[in-house]
């Protein structure tokens, strides 16, 4: 697949068995796609019942495109963001882990399903929205301003939650939407911290790294200069069950993007 400059050529997928989809969908022509997640009822909340309509946005670690679609259905222009079947998962590199390579070259299989699964929705609700691959802590500056970041559920997933945002708030010139899985309180707190989940006993788990608190979510963003933030409480359905889920809406209140 050729790209034009920075954004992706749309690729024309055309059949439902060469997709993964991630996010449970209902497609013109085809009808309810199952995913792993399903937030068709609680979209809104998920995004933190935020008004895109205008906005340009960047929806970060897009997968499928739900999100994005979402979005762009809500008014907005949308440049999705993730990575293709050349880049590397951020898995958990356990020493004890002997399959560790031969895991990472089947993840980048399921990258590119998961790539045809954005073009094949794409093509079926014609949608308009941009795409570009890439490192979410390298983000390319030639994406230009954005009036809106979104990082759908991806944090946790980070080896460097940190200079994810970073990456992308530096384009980011007024909100960032970020949701996160709630777990159950390892540590009665509400001070800002996060938790390393790893285990080297048990060797899990493979590709999530931190259990994230709403606070600790809105000091990160309060040092790129979203200071004013507020937190929204819900449940999303994963694998058919309900898990509470927060989303933290940022306000830049200082600095500019592209300042750092």
């Amino acid at each position: 697949m050729r790209e034009s400059g920075l954004y992706v050529n749309p690729k024309q997928v055309d059949r439902l068995d060469d997709c993964y989809f991630y996010h449970t969908m209902d497609l013109p022509g085809v009808g309810t796609v199952k995913g792993n997640w399903d937030l068709r009822e609680g979209m809104d909340k998920y995004l933190g019942n935020f008004d895109f309509s205008g906005k340009r946005v960047l929806d970060i670690g897009a997968a499928s495109g739900a999100l994005s679609f979402a979005i762009e259905q809500k008014g907005a222009r949308v440049v999705s963001f993730d990575l293709s079947e050349n880049e590397e998962w951020d898995m958990v590199p356990y020493a004890k882990w002997e399959e560790y390579l031969h895991i990472a070259n089947e993840r980048k299989a399921i990258i590119r399903r998961l790539n045809n699964s954005y073009w094949f929705s794409h093509r079926l609700l014609d949608s308009r929205a941009k795409f570009v691959h890439g490192s979410v802590y390298h983000i390319p500056h030639e994406i230009g301003e954005v009036n809106v970041s979104v990082y759908g559920c991806i944090l946790l997933h980070l080896r460097d939650p940190f200079l994810a945002l970073q990456s992308g708030l530096r384009l980011t010139c007024e909100t960032v939407v970020i949701t996160e899985f709630l777990r159950k309180e390892a540590i009665e707190s509400k001070k800002p911290y996060m938790l390393f989940l790893p285990d080297s006993r048990i060797v899990e788990p493979k590709d999530t790294w931190w259990d994230l608190k709403p606070e600790i979510i809105c000091r990160m963003i309060s040092v790129l200069g979203f200071e004013e933030a507020y937190v929204s409480y819900h449940s999303q359905k994963y694998e058919g069950a309900s898990h509470p889920m927060f989303t933290v809406v940022g306000r830049r209140t200082c600095g500019r993007p592209f300042m750092f």
